[in-house]
């Protein structure tokens, strides 16, 4: 029967805001120079007290109500005990017991299935301090320590690696959408980590709620193909193990992208080994409902509304429209293209297969493609010499499109174009191939 993988994510999101978590420093770090957007607060130093960032809350509540999350009325900051060299407190201010936001959902759609994945929590915590490891040591910049981060937890209603991956994209592209982050993965503003276990794949009825006894964390990675690579190993090494009779156990993992191989780190802690207890500088947030409906009303559509609108407004299809919504610049473009007056289904096109387009301007586009049509050649005896050459220089396509395969008409069109630099009116040469070829 074999195995069935159960996997819940653990996103870090860093959100965009003017300062850091708990101190008046500039979040804005990206190329900074080392240890420049520091103070008292953010290196650890004694007697220095922590200031909450309202700004940060307000986002994090976005985020929680995007995801039909409930948002909870009293929250409180935990410190989160741990001794490492990113983390000069020898404590993380985070959440634990009364996080921001509980018990929502995010609805995908993977190859044409629609999957919901449980979000079990949603909460705000500082960030650590960024190692830098060299031959020498390893150097400390504290520049990302107390930058205001959001970790959002899934549910293991996770099956299959691809599943993981749209889960992954879909976060992203929510956040940005609310505007809450960039969540660029080349500048860490997106960190992601799998929990990942297999159980025996029962095609009666499988209890979704059954879960192995054990859970393998692998930690920090920093984008989607790495994600694939070490949940694929993962998968692979537990179902050896398994299939051997090998008992496996809790621990976490890293991910080494040379050898493309997870490595053990240690053993997994649980919850108790942090010793959580209530943050004594921060007080206990109270968060109103007049607040939560004010937040709401800020929400923008969300990518299911915004696809059928796409579908309504401009008919084009469902993938186009999932495609267009998955990225700001390209849905931009498109409405630009349309506005100029190009019809939809040519400027979906264009935008989607020639992604350099958005390099041009929108009115500039217009101009060259009205040229190319002007230039297009339509005029059958003008074409002909052009398919005569194309079927004698390429028997075997022609001999495949008389077997049935449509395909080989698809490349004989295709060499017409390349002799004719692009000018033939494809719908023409169409025609005209099959006239000779049937």
């Amino acid at each position: 029967m074999g195995f069935e993988p159960v996997i819940g994510l653990e996103i870090h999101i860093q959100l965009k805001t003017r300062r850091k978590m708990f101190c008046d420093c500039s979040a804005d770090i990206w190329k900074a120079e080392p240890n420049s957007h520091v103070c008292p607060v953010c290196l650890g130093l004694p007697g220095a007290l922590p200031v909450l960032n309202r700004k940060a809350v307000e986002q994090a509540i976005k985020v929680g109500l995007a995801l039909n999350c409930r948002i909870n009325h009293q929250i409180y900051f935990e410190r989160k005990n741990y001794f490492y060299p990113d983390l000069p407190k020898g404590y993380q201010i985070s959440q634990y017991r009364a996080p921001l936001a509980t018990a929502g959902s995010l609805k995908l759609r993977v190859e044409d299935e629609e999957l919901r994945v449980g979000i079990t929590r949603v909460h705000l915590e500082e960030d650590t301090t960024k190692s830098i490891h060299t031959a020498d040591g390893t150097l400390l910049d504290f520049n990302k320590s107390g930058i205001p981060l959001l970790e959002i937890v899934s549910e293991p209603d996770i099956h299959s690696v691809e599943a993981a991956r749209a889960y992954g994209k879909a976060i992203q592209e929510l956040v940005r959408r609310l505007g809450v982050s960039d969540a660029d993965m080349e500048k860490g503003q997106m960190r992601l980590e799998a929990n990942i276990s297999l159980r025996e794949r029962k095609p009666q009825t499988v209890n979704r709620k059954s879960l192995p006894p054990y859970r393998v964390e692998i930690k920090n990675i920093n984008s989607f193909r790495f994600l694939e690579g070490a949940l694929r190993y993962e998968i692979k090494r537990q179902t050896e193990a398994l299939e051997e009779g090998e008992k496996l156990v809790q621990e976490t993992r890293g991910y080494d992208v040379k050898a493309k191989k997870t490595f053990v780190q240690r053993t997994k802690e649980e919850a108790h080994d942090y010793r959580y207890f209530p943050e004594p500088d921060i007080p206990p947030l109270e968060i109103s409902d007049s607040q939560i409906s004010r937040i709401r009303s800020t929400l923008p559509k969300s990518r299911n509304e915004l696809i059928e609108q796409l579908i309504e407004a401009y008919k084009i299809l469902r993938k186009d429209a999932e495609v267009l919504v998955g990225d700001e610049n390209k849905l931009e473009y498109f409405k630009s293209l349309v506005a100029e007056g190009l019809e939809p289904k040519r400027a979906v096109n264009l935008v989607i297969n020639r992604p350099k387009v958005l390099l041009i301007r929108p009115r500039e586009l217009i101009k060259r493609l009205e040229r190319e049509k002007a230039e297009e050649i339509r005029d059958e005896d003008r074409l002909r010499p052009a398919i005569k050459k194309v079927i004698r220089t390429n028997p075997q396509a022609v001999q495949d499109f008389k077997s049935g395969k449509e395909a080989a008409l698809k490349f004989l069109i295709g060499q017409v174009m390349r002799q004719t630099r692009g000018k033939a009116n494809p719908q023409v040469v169409e025609k005209l191939l099959r006239e000779v070829l049937v």
